[in-house]
C-alpha cells in the first residue's frame, strides 16, 4: 500500500468513526487512479464490518431523512431486515451454506450434532426476518462473529436496525398507537405464537430454542 493510500484510508476511517460520515468517493478521487480500485475495496472491506458510530441526534435525523435510507429502510423491512441481509451476505462470502453455519454453530455453542437441523432452521428465519433478533442470546451472535468473521457489536448493531426499519413501516405504526395494556397483551400473544413455530410438530423446547427465544 503507497503512503497516500494508506494515509487516505487511515483518514476515512477517523471520520468515520467520529460519525462524520465521510464520503466514499470523495477519498477514493484523493488517490492516483491505479489505486483507486484497489482503495475502493480497502473500503468496503471496513465497511463491511465497521462498527456503528456514535452520530448526534442531528446526524440520525439527517440520515433518516435521506430518500436513499427511507428506500433502504423499505426494502430492508420487505425482506430479511438489515440483519438478514448482512447474515446472508456474510455467508455467502464464506461459501457457506445455512446447514454449514449450523452444523459449525453447535460445536461453537456446546450443542450436540443431531440439534444442528433445528438450528439450522432459526438461521433460516433471522436471515428471512420471520424471527425477532431481540430475542436471541449474545452467546449466538459471538459464535456467528467468530465464524462468519464479523464483530458481535456490528451483528447486534444489525439486530438493532432490523427493528428500527421494521418500526418505521406503515404496517408497524399501529403497534407504537396501540396503548401499553393492549401492547403488552399483543407481546406476550406474539411471543407464545413465536414458540409454537419454534417447535413445530409439538417438539419440546431444549437448549437451542433457549439460545434462539431466551433473550440476551
Amino acid at each position: 500500500m503507497s503512503t497516500t493510500r494508506e494515509q487516505v484510508l487511515s483518514e476515512f476511517i477517523d471520520a468515520w468513526n467520529a460519525g462524520k460520515r465521510p464520503d466514499v468517493d470523495d477519498y477514493i478521487a484523493r488517490v492516483a487512479e491505479q489505486e483507486q480500485g484497489e482503495l475502493a475495496d480497502e473500503l468496503l472491506a471496513f465497511l463491511t464490518l465497521a462498527p456503528t458510530p456514535d452520530y448526534s441526534d442531528e446526524a440520525l435525523a439527517a440520515i433518516r431523512a435521506e430518500p436513499a435510507f427511507v428506500a433502504a429502510t423499505e426494502a430492508a423491512a420487505e425482506s430479511g431486515g438489515v440483519l438478514g441481509s448482512l447474515l446472508a451476505r456474510l455467508r455467502e462470502r464464506a461459501g457457506l451454506t445455512t446447514t454449514d453455519v449450523a452444523a459449525e454453530l453447535v460445536g461453537e455453542l456446546g450443542l450436540r450434532s443431531e440439534q444442528a437441523p433445528k438450528t439450522a432452521r432459526y438461521l433460516e428465519r433471522l436471515e428471512e426476518g420471520s424471527l425477532e433478533p431481540g430475542r436471541v442470546s449474545r452467546r449466538v451472535f459471538d459464535a456467528l462473529g467468530k465464524l462468519l468473521r464479523a464483530a458481535t457489536a456490528e451483528l447486534e448493531g444489525a439486530a438493532d436496525r432490523t427493528a428500527w426499519a421494521a418500526a418505521a413501516t406503515p404496517a408497524a405504526a399501529p403497534v407504537f398507537r396501540a396503548d401499553e395494556d393492549a401492547a403488552a397483551s399483543a407481546g406476550r400473544h406474539l411471543e407464545v405464537l413465536a414458540d409454537a413455530l419454534a417447535a413445530p410438530g409439538g417438539e419440546s423446547r431444549d437448549e437451542v430454542d433457549e439460545l434462539f427465544l431466551g433473550g440476551r
